[in-house]
């Protein structure tokens, strides 16, 4: 959050970007256009302020209720109130532990009574203001509204002419409305918010009269032992009625100016979002193409893909664009361009994708907050500066997180110009958040196209400011965005359980960012609002296995201990531990100091008991943080010199936290789980073991068991493995040995089929006297392997002798003879000694 300036107002971007109108030719035309002008003139807006910082009022500040005795509680804020013993001073009012001095950047011109003794706590419960100012009413027919800013500490509530106006903290007027009656006059309602904030509100036309209008103010303070009080109206003007003619049609060919053109994070890391600004309400586009498809300086527009563009005219008069770009493919550089054919383009720029899974890097910036110095310029050269630094020592960021309060004034486009003057923000996507500083205009939703926008969690809590939780997913990284301006913190935690019910099973670690630091040590520590928020959220946060909190809002630098549903989760955890190592429910919170060098606070509470590191040095900062399957480490380092001996990227802190090792190895066996008797088998080929913090731990396994490929039967081998953390896994697995595999019997073989030549008696050669008819030589006798201790292994049927066309009794090749074998060689030599007697009686 942080201390606004009178340097800036809404609306501060020159209004020269509206584009005039063709005047319409004839004479008829110019002299409706003369009465026009005519009639305008006379019922035109005041153009000078109505009231400013140096206006005077009346004033109460003795802890009294103006309207006691009146059964009217708002008597005090109308006309013919009798204020003429209230005291009478110009602005600012105020005071910080009895003196004008020292209320943030602030001193009062006009000195407030703070306490109700006038010496010591309690203070005062609530301030009384009064003043008026005058409408003619030519004047009260011109105007449309009233604009007002104000600059307050702790809470305010405005009327004018009795009609409630403005209630600018919505907490303290929920609790303002919420009190009896007769109670809300004299009361502590405020939000602690450190230094005074800046506020713009509206007054309605219907609220003015013609003549002298009454405004009234009640200041409020937050608790009786508050250090401060402050209360300035720096503006209040007159705005005219928006023109109910029909404007002559722009000339559509004229080209756009487009501005404010910012890359920002997409659904996942396949997608990006664009946003940028027109000054000409037209169909835009953005346009997309590799890098490769580029050839010279000229955009490859007929290889380009087209995202059409959708969004409207924004809070300073201009038209904001929003497209989202898809399909993106890893390890890419892509150029790209937004606009339109027939209203010009803007010039390339490019970005690049990196690989869509494994380790990364991205860049956490605390509150830039542009403006808040009070010189714009300044506070841009110090964003600038850092994000040039941060970028040039780790080129492979893949994003840009801020931490919120972007911009000093919620509507000042020159701060935003100056917040998106880093060229990074056009390569590099941008992960916004919003800010105390952020929610009071639509400028925030108007400027940024984030993903998953949910519009009911986190809601605006009004039509003129901006809200909304959003997520996204990046390698395996679950990232959680919430509107802390909203006290809502049902509808937070809705978000969070819906998100991480969807979502948390695709994710290696869950992050949440949020403005308002829970867990900080300078002034917004013991604000109401940061209180009510460290009892809402951490409970929730842990039950979802929430990682990493990411803050800003207190422009210091805190890392906390482990923190566990709201209280440190190891009381004998070490300051400063360079390695934390978390336990289920376990969270890092880790607050961010300023990255632009716009404001710091002072460390206030450096005792905290969730304070593991504290650093205020008050030179910028960033953080590089690295993620990892196991790990991420949160660095922080100094964008500016601290001294000689700490330079720029001299570390502040560094911390890597782990998260305590509960998850067992994984073993993975090959399907196969029989095989037959005599092959071999080695029990660990194809047995692998991955573990999540280990890795591979294939070589710690053991196997318990046996397999006896000899034997046919069922075997259980058990295989363990265990992880450096002890977490054991354990394997069975049933391997079944089958009988041996029968040989397939081959007819084609040699001295196996008794119907090849020498074989048949019949046949030339077959004389047993002959050579080669010997019984006893190959092929006509069983081999050496047909030994009686070798027919037990396979013995054919009788039926596949049938089938052959055999007799059971003819012998067999292989390991199965039987004595028919022996009969028929006997046979044999009968046949040979006939055929032998025959020749001789034939040859007589």
């Amino acid at each position: 959050m942080d201390t606004p300036t009178h340097e800036s107002l809404p609306g501060s971007r020159r209004p020269g970007r509206a584009r005039r109108a063709l005047a319409t030719l004839g004479a008829f035309s110019l002299l409706a256009g003369l009465a026009t002008v005519g009639a305008t003139a006379a019922v035109a807006a005041p153009e000078a302020p109505l009231m400013t910082s140096a206006t005077t009022w009346r004033y109460s500040e003795n802890n009294t209720d103006p309207a006691e005795g009146s059964a009217d509680r708002l008597v005090w804020t109308r006309a013919g109130f009798n204020d003429t013993a209230w005291k009478s001073a110009a602005g600012s009012f105020g005071a910080k532990n009895g003196k004008a001095t020292g209320i943030g950047p602030y001193t009062a011109s006009t000195l407030l009574n703070q306490y109700i003794d006038g010496v010591a706590a309690p203070d005062v419960k609530t301030y009384h203001f009064r003043s008026s100012f005058q409408l003619s009413a030519q004047q009260l027919a011109g105007t449309a509204k009233l604009t007002g800013n104000v600059t307050f500490d702790d809470a305010v509530q405005i009327f004018v002419n009795g009609t409630k106006v403005a209630g600018l903290v919505e907490e303290s007027d929920a609790k303002i409305e919420a009190a009896p009656e007769a109670e809300r006059n004299l009361m502590y309602a405020g939000v602690n918010a450190g230094d005074p904030v800046t506020r713009e509100f509206t007054v309605p036309a219907t609220a003015l009269k013609a003549g002298e209008n009454t405004i009234a103010v009640a200041l409020y303070q937050d608790r009786a032992a508050s250090s401060d009080i402050y209360f300035d109206l720096t503006s209040l003007v007159a705005a005219a009625p928006e023109p109910t003619s029909t404007p002559a049609p722009s000339d559509s060919a004229a080209p756009a100016k487009l501005s404010d053109i910012v890359l920002s994070v997409g659904s996942n890391e396949s997608g990006r979002g664009l946003a940028w600004y027109s000054d000409i309400d037209t169909a835009q586009v953005a346009q997309v193409a590799t890098r490769a498809a580029q050839t010279g300086a000229d955009f490859p527009a007929a290889v380009a893909s087209t995202f059409p563009a959708k969004g409207a005219q924004t809070t300073s008069k201009e038209y904001n664009r929003f497209a989202d770009i898809t399909g993106l493919t890893e390890n890419t550089e892509y150029v790209y361009r937004v606009g339109s054919d027939a209203n010009g383009w803007s010039k390339t720029y490019s970005f690049r994708t990196q690989s869509f899974s494994g380790d990364y890097n991205f860049l956490f910036f605390g509150d830039p907050q542009i403006g808040a110095s009070g010189n714009t310029k300044n506070d841009e050269a110090g964003w600038v500066d850092t994000i040039n630094v941060a970028q040039a020592a780790h080129p492979n960021a893949e994003m840009l997180f801020s931490a919120g309060d972007q911009v000093e004034t919620a509507a000042n486009e020159a701060q935003y110009e100056s917040f998106l003057a880093p060229e990074q923000l056009r390569s590099i996507p941008l992960v916004p958040v919003n800010g105390n500083h952020d929610v009071g205009s639509k400028a925030y939703e108007q400027h940024y196209n984030v993903p998953n926008l949910d519009p009911n969690a986190g809601k605006a809590t009004s039509a003129t400011s901006s809200g909304g939780d959003y997520w996204f997913m990046h390698k395996g990284v679950l990232f959680m965005v919430l509107n802390s301006n909203s006290s809502d913190y049902a509808a937070h935690e809705a978000f969070l359980r819906k998100t991480v019910a969807e979502q948390g099973d695709k994710a290696t670690w869950k992050v949440v960012a949020f403005h308002h630091s829970i867990y900080s040590v300078a002034s917004h520590w013991n604000s109401s609002q940061i209180i009510n928020l460290r009892a809402a959220l951490p409970k929730v946060i842990s039950d979802l296995g929430v990682d990493l909190v990411l803050q800003g809002h207190d422009h210091s630098y805190t890392r906390t201990y482990l923190i566990k549903d709201g209280v440190v989760a190891n009381p004998d955890e070490a300051a400063a531990a360079p390695q934390v190592t978390a336990n289920p429910g376990e969270v890092l919170y880790v607050t961010a100091n300023s990255a632009s060098g716009s404001k710091y606070y002072n460390v206030t509470n450096p005792t905290a008991w969730w304070a593991s590191v504290i650093n205020q040095e008050k030179v910028r900062n960033y953080s590089s943080i690295d993620i990892t399957r196991n790990a991420i480490t949160v660095k922080t380092m100094r964008s500016q010199a601290f001294g000689d001996e700490k330079p720029v990227n001299s570390v502040v802190d560094s911390v890597t936290l782990k998260r305590v090792d509960t998850a067992a190895p994984v073993i993975t066996a090959p399907t196969e789980s029989e095989i037959h008797a005599g092959e071999d088998f080695d029990p660990m080929a194809g047995i692998t073991a991955f573990d999540q913090e280990d890795g591979d731990v294939s070589s710690k396994i053991t196997v318990s068991g046996s397999v006896n490929t000899r034997v046919p039967g069922v075997y259980t081998l058990v295989y363990t493995v265990t992880d450096a953390a002890g977490n054991e896994a354990t394997f069975t697995r049933t391997i079944t040995v089958l009988a041996a595999a029968e040989p397939t019997p081959n007819p084609t073989e040699p001295g196996t089929d008794p119907t090849t030549p020498g074989t048949d008696p019949t046949t030339p050669g077959t004389d047993p006297t002959e050579p080669g008819t010997d019984p006893t030589q190959p092929g006509s006798t069983p081999s050496a392997s047909a030994t009686p201790g070798a027919t037990s292994s396979a013995t054919p049927s009788a039926s596949a002798g049938a089938a052959a066309g055999h007799g059971e009794n003819l012998a067999h090749t292989g390991f199965d003879l039987t004595l028919p074998l022996a009969g028929g060689a006997a046979l044999l030599l009968i046949m040979g000694a006939v055929i032998r007697f025959m020749r001789r009686e034939n040859a007589a």
